[in-house]
């Protein structure tokens, strides 16, 4: 019998088990946005700063986390919500995305960010003098168009759009969660444990990808701004109901097969062929290591990774900060 802490209680009847696996997930997602991180100074790639001699290997390697990293964050932000929302509402979660998110980005931008491009303009020989001579400069003009204020925070836009998608999404998502419409849900998820099933919720990002409405905004993390919302929307998706959760589980070999298959197609085509961007077959292989791999870790993690430990209230409390500070410490 499961102790009272370990049930979450919704405004309706329906109960849903405590998932530690999503704390887990996080903790370890923000390690590898760490390593990620970590790589930029030796792939072929543009970066703030670059070590002399570059790798082809680390390169590889950066796209493939690349790839991954974003989705599994909004995915996890997304099954977050579905939690949250079961005792807090429209409002109270409103203001608390604000001070989970927003504050600390605020606070970011006007303090550890001007190191970061301080570093960045000194390396490339844009800028000679101390840091305090610099801070000034740091509010003449938008990063990226000559200036030196990254209004997205460089690696914090993670928080700007997780923030907007909580705004946007909230009203909605309340409404999805009574009672009459998660059981509507559940009878969809029936569906979901079918063969294969899953890769159909990637087709709208694939569609978003393809036609990359508001191109104008360039891409997040490599993806148009639309897919990351779809995935944040998934990941609501993926919690409400236990079919969801158990049709990754029984997924999970099938998805690892998928996986090393795509992954080693798209290199082959994008080696070879010349593939972009723009190209049908490279989203398609794309996507599809993608979801593979999201499949995986998910699955592995709702089997492995659902059980509490002292030290995961820790590292959860600690996971925000360390994101926020991380690439100013390794810059």
């Amino acid at each position: 019998m499961k102790s009272s802490d370990e049930i979450i209680s919704t405004e309706t009847t329906i109960k849903f088990e405590r998932r530690y696996d999503i704390d887990w997930l996080r903790i370890i997602a923000v390690f590898l946005v760490f390593i990620y991180h970590c790589s930029r100074f030796f792939d072929l790639n543009e970066w703030h700063v670059k070590n002399n001699e570059l790798d082809l290997g680390m390169t590889f390697f950066f796209n493939f986390l690349g790839g991954i990293g974003m989705p599994l964050f909004f995915i996890i932000s997304g099954m977050a919500t579905f939690y949250f929302l079961g005792f807090a509402n429209a409002g109270l979660y409103t203001k608390a995305r604000f001070v989970r998110l927003m504050i600390p980005f605020l606070f970011a931008i006007f303090t550890q960010i001007p190191i970061q491009v301080f570093l960045e303009r000194v390396s490339h020989s844009d800028f000679t003098g101390s840091f305090f001579e610099f801070y000034p400069q740091y509010y003449n003009g938008l990063y990226g168009y000559g200036g030196n204020f990254p209004w997205t925070g460089f690696h914090l836009w993670f928080l700007i759009l997780l923030f907007v998608f909580s705004l946007v999404t909230v009203k909605p998502f309340v409404y999805l969660r009574k009672e009459e419409n998660l059981k509507k849900i559940s009878k969809i998820a029936t569906f979901f444990k079918k063969p294969g099933s899953l890769y159909l919720l990637i087709i709208p990002v694939l569609i978003l990808e393809l036609l990359n409405p508001l191109s104008i905004l360039g891409k997040f993390g490599g993806y148009n701004l639309f897919s990351l919302l779809i995935f944040y929307i998934i990941g609501f998706l993926l919690a409400s109901d236990k079919q969801f959760k158990e049709s990754i589980e029984n997924h999970g070999l099938i998805a690892l097969i998928v996986g090393i298959i795509s992954t080693v197609l798209l290199l082959v085509v994008t080696l070879f062929f010349d593939l972009f961007f723009e190209d049908f077959l490279f989203w398609i292989l794309g996507l599809t290591y993608v979801w593979s791999w999201l499949i995986v870790i998910l699955g592995l993690g709702s089997k492995h990774l659902n059980f509490d430990h002292k030290s995961r209230k820790f590292l959860n409390g600690i996971v925000m900060p360390f994101y926020v500070l991380h690439q100013t410490i390794i810059v």
